[in-house]
């Protein structure tokens, strides 16, 4: 649209005459007509076209209008297509009706503030019982909605004649209402109306009024249906739309839905084509392949570009997630079914399917034409397939690719390249070996794409490889990279597991798959060539402008002088012998050095930070990546960890490995279980591992098996004929034993990860059950009921989802203007040009991606922070509840991105003085912490935030029954480790006991806030040297606490003297103030209220840290003394 002035156009809605809408310069026809499609103004008015000086306008093609000119929005009549489109999306509404009263609740809610004295009924121990019902964390706590029609279809009237055809009929609906009324309607080019037929008789005569929308026509002739539905679609709020693709499961569901009487969801099974849409069929590579070539000049070309691109993604990933289901559950026949299962390969709307193998035990990689991938190898090829998608590197194309992992089978579903499927490999191969280099094929026009891109993955481009024949080639990187030319003209690149180094730390031929990450390769440059700036210590300016402008243009992805590594080192390929091989092997052991000497350390030290979420498998596995490291060096990260220095990380750690073991024996179990065992082959494993008592499965069989025989044997001697057996046998799947799944457990952790696990695990002190059943089910897509475990049975598994791996496209303008707001916030402290690029991220995200996505998440999290520094809280609550739904919608509330942002509305709502909705979210975080995490930092974070709310409401004692749960939490994880007093242990309580110090002081039982300092001091003093600052700041606080008790003391003896006496002067009390006034002269620490105030902000953030520097603790001295003075100040008024 093109336009020359923002806002200078009005959209209006002639049958909604209140509703006009601006539209903006960068938007189309198209969009907004998704918009309003999306919208509930014309959720059930959804066949309109737009019009302009009574022309209507094509929405395809560009126009142009005059500034304040009038666009019109007018109902279109209807064809078969858009009068089915309204049908189903009726169905949808009442089936659904659930969603929108969702979205009605909370409409007029204005509940008043939680008093202070309400507050501190409030009791920790209360909060922290298991009574908190869990399950409303998780999920809806809508009731259960009333069936609104017993039926609405499809009529058996269908299809309408041609003589009813030629009068405007397009098919015909069957409506049975609750109040058992069944009627035929007319869907006709006008609308909707009942005809007079009746039962089996078609009467075509038309018996009530036409309707534009079949909700007005049930209404008038469903007095039930009216009461229900008609004000369930509110006009004040936008619906939250759906997710286009699902991140991450529900693992919980409040209780399995019972199956009723439903004809809408019989018609949708029935017609169900897994994805295949009749109407068009797609190419999915032309399309995406097309998208890629768009010019990307300015800003708007480069918005449409990666607005089509995000498209063709989502709707690749959702037609590929619903083939690949399809295939596992063998609905759609194989191209080769004569081959065994694993190398069974399938072709369906377009895309093409295959297996990966599964290797738990090991790294290897299947060799030969015919071999099949690994899930390892399939891991590296989308890891680098994802890279490629990014660098967009000329000349070269990529495929859209998506695995999926659903029933412990690995699905690799792909774009198929143009004419490969009918011509042998050996045809359009034009670069690299398919038979492991006994042939090995050489293209000048793909050398030069595949140099390109050596460069950029660091990769030696000048490798000599002999063939069967010894003849020798000269190559860009490995042969097993294969340069396939499509039948389009195009150069794409298989199996990209060469484009990464092998590790050297994992060498044989059982670790093949074994390569080292982008990452690393990445922080390792960067690292060299840093030290060699300073070992040059050059002083002039441009060669030192030079190299960092060569470090910068690695970052970006353009790097100037990169690595020169060998992939083929360490495979099975020939190399010709030479020096530079030699040195090139050097090269690889200096990396997989640099990985276990610095990558891993600093790893370890990130890991460590208080700041750092370490809630999940999720969160730590981004910070391994982030570093370079693999998910194999867990048991390496683990074995540098002193378990008395750090329990709660390598706790940690542990049931992250537990959880990835346990995995792979989930995944091989549902593989060879029998479908018609498959909830009980789950529930037997879940009850071996986490039920306190052994299952019992074959006892229960045999049992069947007698009570069966008895019940045979007892009809034929009651001379009842015999039933007919069912001809198909019963598989007999063997249910492993109890020690036979630990060993397993043994074997795959020990040989994947080199740590050993056994059964002691689970009685470790700190181990959470319940967080590592989370990560396991999240893992594998399992899904069970929500309720108190004691036993597993079969009906508490739900179902099995689909776990996905996926290209996203991440827009490089809104990645930009988020990095400068994080700049404008951090360095130049300018709020207003911060928002600015915030908000400018966020519409390039919202038009991106639409309403439901993890970065635009992320965008309203900061903007809301900007609100918070700019005192704008209304506005930073609204931003922070509008990132908690999208996180909520797309991860779930057991996510540690939810869980950040629930904390962050607390403080945002204790900011305002709400403090009811602030205390609530904040015990929702604790537990969530505990769910995700079980105990560790997050979990002593969480106590002393929720602390820290206490105190500032005034409700001392809740805030020193937080402090006592955390530091009893802490001396039990880190005693439960060879019960020594580490000197992390001591440090972390000492804080503790600083903390519970200051709290009693604040409340003025100086007493106990001098025992309790004395302990903080005792503990520094037998960890730290007497010279530290935080000793030193010890002795400081506990010095004005036992002031500060001392004069309590006198006041309180002078108060009993001042009782006794009956008669004489005020000599005493005339004394007791001078001293006062003499106090507060010689020591002006506090002069006025606004100073006070200054101070005590400082203290909460001392006391949220617990970190107790020079400056921090003279602010919290001079705190202690002024509230002494102004309490004293304040008593003398009274008296």
């Amino acid at each position: 649209m093109k336009q020359t002035k923002e806002e200078s156009v009005k959209l209006y809605l002639d049958f909604y005459d209140k509703y006009t809408w601006p539209l903006e310069i960068a938007e189309t026809l198209l969009e907004v007509r998704q918009y309003l499609t999306e919208s509930t103004i014309l959720s059930l008015f959804q066949n309109f076209y737009f019009s302009h000086k009574g022309q209507r306008i094509n929405e395809y093609s560009e126009f142009s209008i005059p500034d304040g000119g009038k666009l019109q929005v007018l109902l279109d009549e209807f064809n078969e297509r858009t009068a089915r489109f309204h049908l189903r999306r009726v169905q949808e509404i009442i089936a659904n009706l659930s969603h929108y009263q969702y979205l009605c609740k909370g409409k007029n809610q204005n509940e008043d503030s939680l008093s202070l004295k309400e507050i501190g009924d409030l009791q920790l121990n209360d909060i922290l019982q298991p009574a908190i019902k869990p399950t409303l964390l998780l999920n809806d706590d809508n009731k259960a909605i009333k069936q609104n029609v017993q039926q609405l279809g499809l009529s058996s009237f269908n299809p309408p004649p041609l003589s009813r055809k030629l009068k405007g009929d397009l098919f015909y609906i069957v409506l049975k209402t609750i109040e058992s009324v069944e009627l035929i309607i007319t869907a006709s080019n006008l609308g909707f109306y009942v005809n007079s037929s009746q039962g089996r008789t078609f009467e075509s005569t038309q018996k009530s009024d036409c309707y534009y929308n079949l909700i007005d026509l049930i209404v008038d002739h469903s007095p039930s249906f009216k009461k229900e539905l008609i004000n369930a679609i509110p006009e004040q709020q936008e619906p939250a739309l759906p997710a286009t693709i699902k991140y991450n499961h529900k693992w919980l569901s409040v209780q399995e839905v019972p199956l009723t009487l439903d004809h809408q969801r019989s018609e949708s099974w029935a017609l169900d084509l897994h994805g295949f849409d009749v109407s068009s069929l797609r190419d999915w590579n032309e399309e995406l392949q097309v998208f890629r070539s768009l010019p990307k000049m300015d800003l708007i070309q480069k918005l449409n570009r990666d607005k089509a691109l995000s498209k063709v993604y989502g709707d690749f990933v959702e037609a590929a997630v619903r083939g690949a289901c399809a295939v596992v559950d063998k609905i759609i026949q194989p191209l080769n079914p004569m081959d065994i299962e694993c190398q069974q390969v399938y072709v369906y709307n377009q895309i093409f399917f295959s297996f990966a193998m599964e290797t738990p035990e090991d790294f290897r990689q299947e060799s030969g034409p015919d071999a099949t991938p690994t899930v390892s190898t399939t891991n590296c090829d989308f890891r680098n397939l994802q890279i490629l998608h990014k660098l967009d590197i000329p000349g070269l194309s990529v495929l859209n690719t998506c695995l999926v992992d659903y029933k412990g089978r690995r699905v690799i579903a792909q774009s198929i390249i143009p004419g490969i499927l009918n011509s042998d490999h050996s045809n359009c191969t034009q670069y690299g070996s398919i038979d492991d280099g006994k042939t090995i094929q050489k293209s000048e026009e793909f050398h030069k794409v595949m140099s390109k891109t050596c460069e950029f993955f660091h990769l030696e481009t000048d490798i000599v490889f002999l063939d069967g024949n010894q003849q020798k080639y000269s190559m860009a990187g490995s042969i097993e990279v294969k340069g396939i030319m499509g039948s389009d003209k195009r150069m794409y690149l298989l199996d990209l597991l060469r484009l990464s180094p092998r590790d050297y730390n994992y060498q044989g031929d059982n670790n093949q798959c074994c390569v080292l990450r982008y990452e690393l390769l990445q922080n390792y440059w960067v690292v060299n060539t840093i030290q060699k700036i300073k070992q040059n210590n050059s002083d002039d300016p441009k060669t030192q402008q030079e190299a960092y402008q060569n470090i910068q243009n690695l970052l970006i992805g353009n790097p100037k002088e990169g690595l020169k590594l060998n992939p083929a080192l360490g495979t099975k390929t020939i190399l010709q012998s030479s020096e530079k091989l030699t040195q090139q092997e050097e090269d690889l052991k200096k990396l997989a050095t640099f990985l276990l000497n610095q990558a891993i350390p600093q790893l370890i030290q990130e890991l460590s930070q208080p700041e750092t979420s370490r809630h999940s498998d999720l969160s730590i596995s981004d910070i391994f990546h982030s570093h370079g490291v693999n998910m194999r060096y867990l048991g390496k990260v683990i074995s540098f960890i002193r378990s008395e220095e750090q329990p709660s990380l390598r706790l940690t750690l542990e049931r992250v490995v537990f959880a990835k073991t346990l995995k792979h024996i989930f995944r091989e179990s549902m593989r060879k279980a029998p479908q018609n065992q498959l909830s009980q082959v789950l529930c037997h494993l879940l009850n071996i591992i986490f039920s306190n008592s052994n299952p019992s499965v074959a006892n229960n069989k045999q049992e069947d098996k007698k009570k069966k025989k008895k019940n045979k044997n007892k009809s034929t001697q009651n001379g009842d004929k015999p039933h007919f057996k069912c001809l198909i046998q019963a598989n007999n799947y063997q249910y492993p034993t109890y020690q036979e799944v630990w060993d397993q457990i043994n074997k795959i952790a020990e040989a994947r990860y080199q740590h050993k696990i056994d059964s002691s695990i689970l009685n470790k002190k700190g181990f959470h059950k319940l967080s590592c059943l989370r990560e396991l089910c999240q893992q594998i897509g399992l899904q069970l009921v929500a309720r108190d475990y004691h036993d597993f049975q079969p009906s508490d598994i739900v179902g099995i989802q689909p776990i996905i791996k996926f290209i996203e496209q991440v827009s490089e303008d809104a990645k930009n203007n988020i990095e400068i707001g994080q700049k404008y916030m951090l360095e130049h402290q300018n709020l207003h040009q911060a928002l600015e690029s915030y908000l400018t991220a966020s519409q390039i995200i919202l038009n991106l991606h639409g309403q439901m996505h993890k970065e635009l998440a992320n965008c309203y999290s900061k903007i809301s922070a900007v609100y918070l520094r700019k005192q704008e809280y209304d506005a930073a609550i609204h931003f922070q509840k509008q990132a908690i739904q999208i996180y909520t919608t797309i991860y779930g509330y057991d996510h540690p991105l939810t869980v950040q942002a629930i904390t962050a509305l607390s403080l945002y709502y204790f900011s305002t003085k709400n403090y009811k909705e602030a205390f609530n979210h904040m015990l929702h975080t604790l537990y969530l912490a505990n769910l995700i995490g079980g105990e560790g930092q997050e979990v002593f974070n969480q106590y002393t935030n929720l602390s820290l709310l206490y105190s500032e409401s005034g409700q001392h004692q809740s805030a020193l029954n937080c402090l006592f749960e955390g530091l009893e939490k802490c001396e039990s994880l880190f005693k439960s480790f060879q019960g020594q007093e580490t000197q992390q242990y001591k440090l972390r309580v000492s804080g503790y006991y600083s903390a519970i110090a200051l709290e009693h002081g604040e409340i003025g039982d100086f007493q106990k806030a001098v025992e309790f300092q004395e302990r903080a001091s005792d503990l520094l003093k037998r960890t730290l040297k007497p010279e530290d600052t935080r000793v030193k700041e010890a002795d400081a606080l506990l010095a004005n606490l036992k002031k500060a008790l001392n004069e309590k003391r006198k006041d309180t003896q002078q108060s009993n003297l001042d009782s006794r006496r009956q008669f004489g002067t005020n000599r005493n009390q005339q004394l007791k103030t001078e001293q006062q006034t003499q106090q507060i002269s010689e020591e002006t620490y506090i002069e006025s209220d606004k100073e006070r105030e200054a101070l005590l902000q400082k203290l909460r953030a001392a006391k949220q840290s617990m970190k107790f520097k020079n400056k921090n603790q003279m602010d919290i001295n001079r705190y202690i003394l002024a509230q002494q003075l102004y309490r004293q100040q304040q008593q003398q008024q009274k008296e």
